[in-house]
């Protein structure tokens, strides 16, 4: 009997088993198992475990883009750079609740960034989206003197990125999230413009 499965929940489950094991430690077989496709639907519906990973990545990143919109931009009672400095303080806040599952593409990133070229590509351009969807809150407490404009909105939204990806990988490893928030803390306490 030939059982149609819902691509993007699939997907979503791909995104569960790849962030607690690791593109490396998980098999066909198991992604198989967990979504109750068989290996011939699998292969009919991704072609390989890599094409699989990457449409889990394009649906990571579609998702992420929307959260981190939707966050940035409520609040607007709010300065800019406070918003900025709460939205990346909680994603490091909630790791201990998440078992430091850390970031899917950060860790995604780490495996497999340099070793596989198409895998490569998709994280990298899921970061630069997530750099799109929070640069505009960046120029925005820059234009409002709360950010310093000694460097442009760019640059600054990838300092903010990259040293919170750096973090999150320290948390992750260490299992303790006070040194990243500390980082973090430091790192915008440095670029405020009213100190």
């Amino acid at each position: 009997m030939n059982i149609k499965h819902d691509k993007e929940n699939v997907l979503k489950t791909g995104l569960s088993l790849f962030c607690n094991k690791g593109y490396n430690s998980l098999g066909i077989d198991e992604i198989c198992k967990v979504t109750g496709m068989t290996k011939g639907a699998f292969y009919n519906a991704f072609k390989s475990k890599e094409q699989f990973l990457i449409e889990a990545i394009l649906l990571y990143a579609k998702n992420n883009m929307n959260r981190i919109k939707t966050q940035l931009k409520s609040n607007t009672d709010k300065p800019a750079f406070e918003r900025l400095f709460q939205f990346y303080i909680n994603m490091l806040e909630v790791q201990p609740k998440v078992n430091f599952m850390g970031c899917f593409i950060n860790n995604i990133m780490s495996e497999l960034g340099a070793a596989n070229d198409k895998v490569g590509l998709a994280s990298t351009q899921a970061f630069d989206e997530f750099i799109d969807a929070i640069e505009p809150t960046v120029k925005e407490a820059q234009q409002n003197n709360e950010l310093s404009s000694e460097w442009n909105s760019r640059q600054i939204t990838e300092l903010f990125h990259s040293t919170f990806y750096g973090s999150l990988t320290r948390a992750k490893s260490s299992r303790d999230n006070q040194q990243s928030i500390n980082t973090m803390k430091l790192l915008f306490d440095n670029l405020k413009t009213n100190k």
